[in-house]
């Protein structure tokens, strides 16, 4: 409120002493200075350079860049620090069933616009993201047993089919099948 006195008053030494004054509560001030400014919009005066850097911080505070989006489930699962049985226990799917979303083996395709925003809410994306990073996450490569060194791309398979041989319980296949 002193800040708002000060600015009323067209009192710049004060709101530089308020800005100095208080170094444990300085964060807090700068956030609600670039607030001030942004929904008042700019006064004809140009504020001070101390006061513009405090906007520019707050404002890269609020607006901070997005994070880089992964490109494959496994970095996107990585990128939040969760592991595979926390994401499976977390969206009611098997372990074994979350290993073939990261492992690109179920097709995009195969999920409903439901099941994709199910996912993408979960990992904090858009469904348009979370398509992405599916469709990236490339199935990997298995060994032909009968041509040693051999090797041949896994078959990918839809979700229903994932669930139907997977080791959830009832409750969650239903779950994922409605």
């Amino acid at each position: 409120m002193a800040w708002l006195a000060a600015k009323e008053a067209g009192n710049t030494e004060e709101q530089l002493h308020l800005l100095r004054a208080y170094p444990s509560q300085q964060t807090d001030l700068i956030n609600f200075i670039a607030a001030y400014h942004a929904t008042n919009g700019q006064d004809e005066e140009q504020p001070l350079a101390l006061t513009q850097r405090a906007i520019q911080t707050a404002l890269e505070h609020v607006f901070a860049a997005p994070q880089t989006v992964p490109a494959t489930l496994i970095e996107l699962r990585a990128q939040r620090n969760l592991t595979k049985a926390a994401v499976a226990q977390a969206l009611r799917l098997s372990i074994d069933v979350w290993q073939l979303f990261e492992d690109g083996t179920i097709e995009l395709v195969s999920l409903s616009q439901q099941h994709v925003n199910r996912l993408a809410q979960f990992f904090q994306v858009s469904s348009e993201q979370f398509g992405a990073i599916l469709s990236n996450s490339q199935p990997s490569l298995g060994v032909n047993l009968r041509q040693k060194g051999a090797q041949r791309p896994v078959q990918k398979q839809s979700l229903k089919q994932a669930i139907a041989h997977s080791t959830m319980s009832k409750e969650d296949k239903k779950f994922w099948n409605e």
